[in-house]
């Protein structure tokens, strides 16, 4: 034991390894996420791993998906077909690639300032509360996270064992081609696990670019040209069309100007500087979040450009392009899962500026700096990090009981448990509208869709002959349902009828309607329209044991 220390590789990777998966299994929410994207990774996995297709299962007549890049939901595949059915095995996937990320992370910095920083930081990244809140859902973040890191990794030059780092991106100093080839490599994986990935494309190519490194340069574009242009033929520039938009979930209102992208500039530069990245990092709110968060910012910007100026890495032109994209994007997207890339990079980048005045002032860096992390970030990261075990903790049994909704309130469960009757209650084939489309599918096996968000009375009865929709879900999910979906059947009550109705918990009833043909001939003269008819069907309410399974519904087919 007498060869092992702090400063040995092997126990700083290891330590914070482990403290990084231990806190993060502890702090494990045993819920399934309510948004819709998590349920989205599972169903395209499943039509992987089913049919070999990457087909929206949920949607009528299942189209080719053509949103989120293939990669990730090909690792779901590979593990359904390894045999992994529960939401636990999934959701513990995460923990495993934000553990890579955390390892990728400490052996890039690991070349540029040895190992004990690198191991400070890295466990600063490793235990933020952004990074533990995203540990415990099926999202793309923390495989996109393990391959950025890794791609920094291979691509920053510098001796093995870091004691003799490179202060500049020359290809030529320490970078082997075999390791110039898998960062490459990872670079393109990395785009094609999430379209945000783009600036680590284009940061790689100008890297390649200033070193002159012109057979390497046009290897890359063709490897990434032969699989992206495919890709893009396919998705047809779904995600860019998306991003001009005022509000993506709210098409109506158009197209952003000058006027309107430059407020969105500024929003978003407020939102991330003042709160997603401090909070996400340390668990502060309100004026000290915006405090450390000006400090960061500014700190950060110093380091950056006092290490651009003796030539920029891959990861330092990727700061200035992933920076710029996620200020650009609408602020609907904004959030701290797009900024976790940055938090290494602004830790970094306010380090070294602040270790070097501390340098100067103090003539200890090393020891002031290690002092101020654990005030600023661990000590509040701490907290956060107790304050989400107690959710946890107090999750278990509801989830126990009522299944991976439990935690939430009557208005999510309902939501659950009507998809779970609807699994045998509806006709094979059946198309329901319903708030959350891709949750529904996953629980009933039935196809969904979103009715449409407008006021206008007639537009969803059109919708739904031209799709198919032959049923929908009248719940409390949130307000959509009085504002879009309430005025519609008072207009139309004669296209209605109720086909069941269950509670969970207190609170109103959810109901699951009918949506008639429209009546033609002689029938649209004698159609009444007083109130919605019955046309109620017999099937058992979802037991205990069905409502509290672990098992993802749409896996557990014979």
């Amino acid at each position: 034991m007498s060869r092992f220390s702090w400063s040995s590789p092997v126990v700083t990777v290891a330590a914070v390894v482990v403290a990084h998966v231990l806190l993060a299994l502890a702090a494990l929410s045993p819920a399934m996420h309510p948004g819709g994207d998590n349920a989205a990774y599972v169903t395209l996995a499943h039509s992987l791993a089913s049919e070999g297709v990457y087909a929206e299962l949920w949607h009528p007549g299942a189209p080719p998906h053509t949103m989120y890049p293939p990669l990730y939901p090909g690792f779901l595949a590979l593990l359904m077909l390894l045999g992994a059915k529960s939401w636990g095995v999934l959701k513990v996937s995460s923990v495993f690639f934000t553990g890579v990320a955390v390892v990728c992370c400490l052996q890039w910095v690991r070349r540029l300032h040895g190992v004990r920083l690198a191991g400070l930081l890295a466990l600063l990244f490793g235990i933020s509360p952004a990074v533990m809140y995203h540990t415990q859902w099926i999202l793309a973040e923390p495989f996109f996270l393990a391959l950025t890191f890794g791609c920094f990794w291979a691509l920053t030059p510098g001796t093995a064992s870091g004691r003799a780092p490179s202060e500049s991106g020359n290809l030529r100093d320490g970078l082997s081609h075999g390791r110039l080839a898998v960062g490459l490599a990872l670079v393109i994986a990395a785009y094609f696990t999430r379209s945000a990935g783009l600036p680590l494309v284009v940061a790689a190519a100008i890297w390649l670019s200033l070193q002159r490194r012109w057979v390497p340069l046009a290897v890359f574009v063709a490897a990434f040209a032969s699989v992206a242009v495919p890709w893009q033929s396919r998705a047809g520039g779904q995600y860019a069309s998306a991003f001009w938009l005022v509000n993506p979930y709210a098409p109506d209102l158009g197209t952003a100007g000058p006027a309107e992208l430059i407020q969105r500039v500024v929003d978003n530069l407020k939102g991330y500087a003042l709160d997603h990245v401090p909070a996400g990092m340390t668990g502060l709110s309100g004026a000290l979040a915006a405090a450390l968060g000006t400090v960061l910012a500014v700190a950060a910007l110093v380091g950056w450009w006092r290490r651009v100026r003796g030539g920029p890495a891959v990861a330092d032109i990727f700061f200035v392009l992933y920076s710029g994209l996620i200020l650009l994007w609408p602020t609907a997207w904004s959030g701290d899962r797009f900024a976790l890339p940055l938090f290494p990079l602004v830790l970094l980048y306010a380090g070294e500026a602040a270790a070097l005045g501390a340098g100067r002032v103090l003539h200890r860096p090393a020891w002031a700096m290690g002092v101020i992390a654990a005030v600023a970030f661990l000590l509040p990261a701490g907290n956060s990090w107790l304050d989400r075990l107690d959710l946890t903790n107090r999750c278990r049994v509801p989830v126990m009981t009522l299944g991976p909704m439990g935690c939430y309130g009557n208005n999510i469960r309902e939501f659950h448990v009507m998809a779970l009757w609807a699994r045998d209650g509806l006709p094979e084939g059946s198309v329901v509208f319903s708030r959350k489309p891709r949750i529904f599918h996953v629980f009933s096996g039935h196809a969904s869709v979103t009715y449409p968000f407008t006021n206008d009375r007639n537009s969803l009865l059109v919708h739904a002959d031209s799709l198919g929709v032959d049923h929908l879900v009248l719940g409390n999910w949130d307000s959509s349902g009085p504002a879009y979906v309430h005025p519609v059947i008072a207009a139309h009550p004669e296209r209605f009828c109720l086909v069941a109705q269950l509670e969970a918990g207190e609170g109103e009833f959810i109901s699951l309607l009918a949506i008639r043909p429209p009546p033609a001939g002689d029938a649209l003269e004698t159609a009444t329209t007083a109130e919605v008819g019955t046309c109620l069907r017999e099937s058992p309410v979802p037991s205990n044991a069905a409502m509290a399974s672990m098992i993802v519904p749409i896996l557990d087919e014979p």
